[in-house]
């Protein structure tokens, strides 16, 4: 995982730099398992010291700031926050996953859009098995979102069958589900 340090209004100092980017690789790494990176931002503004905390993940980016009378403890504050975050995403999307029932797979066929050579049909390029969680259609657009997928195939647990739900150009959600 790449630390950058910046310091603003501050003279940098090797020890701050260190202590800021061992405190954010630490807890990015409890807490994610593909972190990309972290920027930490320290300013001094008269009596108030500033840090400042973006980390860029998979999927998922997250701030925290905090203002004290000191550098490190505003560090310390900063990554508290930070992993109160990152311990709240990864308790959510364990919630989603951990959901009692039976968990099935439906193939799923990616069809290529350009014709075959031999007959003029298109064909099967990829095939792939996707584990149908049963969610509720609340639970299906977060994870929707969390995923930042196209879509999302799941079992309804609300009609017990299989369905779709996507998002539309105007930003709702549309939900596929087969008729009976």
């Amino acid at each position: 995982m790449h630390v950058s340090v910046t310091f603003r209004h501050v003279d940098s100092s090797e020890a701050l730099r260190e202590y800021a980017a061992d405190k954010v690789s630490r807890t990015c790494t409890k807490y994610l398992r593909d972190p990309i990176d972290a920027h930490v931002v320290l300013s001094v503004t008269k009596q108030r010291h500033r840090a400042e905390i973006y980390v860029h993940a998979k999927h998922f980016d997250l701030a925290a700031h905090e203002d004290t009378s000191d550098l490190y403890e505003a560090i310390d504050l900063a990554v508290n926050k930070v992993e109160a975050q990152l311990r709240k995403h990864k308790d959510r999307i364990n919630h989603h996953k951990g959901r009692a029932g039976e968990v099935r797979s439906i193939p799923v066929d990616i069809i290529e859009a350009e014709e075959s050579e031999t007959d003029g049909a298109p064909r099967v390029i990829e095939t792939d098995n996707i584990p149908a969680k049963p969610l509720s259609i609340e639970d299906a657009i977060l994870q929707l979102e969390l995923n930042h997928a196209e879509f999302l195939v799941f079992w309804n647990s609300a009609t017990e069958s299989i369905s779709v739900i996507y998002k539309r150009r105007d930003g709702n959600f549309g939900l596929i589900t087969p008729n009976r």
